[in-house]
């Protein structure tokens, strides 16, 4: 089932539940102070329990066919999260730093998807991500000391239908995303030795997500932005293990217009997963292969807190049937993919 939904404004209704579907536009707020958060056994769940089982994590992404630009800012009001990375292909070197705040200490974000800035500072590192919805755009300024400085634009072109799904989550939660791939992408990258401007050749892509997710939470992801061989713009967004219960948020986007998809299966080798994946929809139409050539893995086990995360990164190749029939060919497209477990 994924038949288009009405457009909100607020994502929890009057009663204090969520809206749930996809919807035709993404909602303006994600008002989940107003979500009447009940326990597993149907009590009013307390202050401190809605306050903290809430999670938020904005990630965005630039690619060209040389480098990959990877990064994020994730709050899990136990500790907040903020990481960026940048991987070359030509030589192989992936720069990356990760830093953590206990109690998401110098970290705030808001709950408009399309307005206002998330924000984590940690020393002399600054991550600062803006939004704005007339035209909606998201702009990305790291700062970090007299090493790191990262101003970066991306852009959704005119007519463009970003992803905006909300889905039930576990017994008594819920989970929002909005995600777009195959953006217009400009700016600067200045890491060390590195000037990068970023032109033509680079694709912007984004993934803005919260809600109250499993304790214990697994998903595989996959997003990709390139061109076809006629100049068509082409983005995937790719996942399982969320959103999944009724709806899916899995959809791939042909010069901007979307086109949904049904369940995705994800085919890799755990052991070492920097062998060649296989992403696949149940249906059949969609068949990839993605052959890694960067990884950025992380792993924590806090006690309260868990992580095991591998992001990788490398290139797409393989088909995509829309529902009309057409038959699309991906080749050497750039983008991501991910394994991750959590405990939080």
């Amino acid at each position: 089932m994924n038949e288009k939904m009405a457009t909100y404004d607020k994502l929890i209704d009057a009663s204090g539940q969520p809206h749930y579907g996809r919807f035709d536009a993404p909602v303006q707020q994600v008002n989940h102070a107003d979500f009447h958060y009940l326990n597993t056994m149907d009590r009013p769940a307390g202050q401190l329990a809605k306050h903290f089982h809430y999670k938020q994590f904005q990630f965005v992404g630039a690619t060209s066919p040389r480098f990959t630009l990877g990064c994020a800012i994730i709050s899990l009001k136990y500790v907040s999260n903020a990481f960026v990375y940048l991987f070359d292909r030509l030589t192989g070197e992936l720069r990356q730093k990760s830093l953590l705040q206990p109690l998401s200490l110098g970290c705030s974000m808001v709950n408009t998807p399309d307005a206002g800035m998330h924000r984590f500072s940690k020393g002399d590192i600054e991550f600062n991500f803006y939004a704005t919805s007339k035209p909606r755009q998201r702009q990305v300024e790291i700062f970090g000391g007299s090493d790191i400085h990262i101003d970066l634009q991306i852009s959704e072109p005119a007519g463009f239908q970003p992803l905006a799904v909300c889905t039930r989550t576990g017994f008594t939660g819920w989970t929002y995303t909005q995600k777009a791939t195959a953006l217009d992408a400009s700016g600067r990258i200045r890491w060390g030795n590195l000037d990068i401007p970023v032109d033509t050749g680079f694709l912007g892509s984004y993934d803005w997500s919260c809600g109250y997710l499993r304790r214990q939470t697994a998903w595989n992801w996959a997003s990709l932005s390139g061109r076809l061989a006629d100049g068509r713009r082409v983005g995937a967004n790719l996942a399982n293990g969320v959103n999944e219960t009724g709806f899916t948020e899995n959809a791939v986007w042909i010069d901007g217009k979307l086109h949904p998809l049904g369940p995705v299966i994800f085919e890799f080798d755990r052991t070492d997963r920097r062998k060649p994946w296989r992403v696949r929809a149940a249906d059949g139409r969609l068949d990839l292969n993605f052959t890694p050539a960067g990884e950025r893995r992380e792993k924590l086990d806090l006690l309260l807190l868990a992580s095991n995360f591998t992001q990788l990164t490398g290139c797409f190749t393989g088909t995509f049937t829309t529902e009309g029939g057409q038959r699309i060919q991906l080749e050497t497209t750039p983008g991501f993919c991910e394994d991750h477990y959590a405990k939080w």
